[in-house]
């Protein structure tokens, strides 16, 4: 069972990594077309997007280094003294991180995560490690169509 739970994972992350894959929800939107949707007519659900874009960066960033080592969320905790409901939480993209844990996240996974001017990190990003977390509400990963 826990074979086919790493494999569903790693269907998961590459179909996360592919721009001509979308995932497609149980009503036949894929996910792009119904957070398009929902952006275009819920004033909080835009205030949420924004706030929260930064975490969802870090949230991919994790997720794909994480698989790409073979590691569990199980495991990636024990490596951070935490829990892997805390890992759950941080790779939902929908929780704040304190900077400390993505100071150990970024040891764990040997990743430099680059917090602050989205402008400058860009400009300092050309290590391939290297995870530019965007300021809130400026987040380029995601452009919802309204209208």
């Amino acid at each position: 069972m826990r074979s086919i739970d790493i494999l569903s994972t790693r269907a998961k992350v590459i179909a996360m990594d592919s721009r001509t894959q979308q995932p497609i929800s149980p009503i036949g939107q894929t996910s792009d077309e119904a957070a398009s949707e929902r952006y275009g007519h819920d004033a909080a659900y835009r205030a949420a997007h924004g706030r929260l874009a930064p975490y969802r960066v870090i949230a991919r960033a994790v997720i794909l280094n994480r698989v790409a080592k073979h590691l569990t969320q199980r495991h990636l905790a024990g490596m951070l003294g935490t829990t892997d409901s805390a890992i759950s939480r941080i790779e939902s993209g929908e929780r704040a991180i304190s900077l400390e844990t993505l100071r150990k996240l970024g040891v764990a996974l040997d990743i430099v995560f680059l917090v602050g001017s989205t402008a400058a990190a860009t400009a300092l990003a050309a290590d391939p490690r290297a995870v530019v977390v965007p300021e809130a509400g400026t987040e380029t990963s995601f452009r919802p169509k309204v209208g």
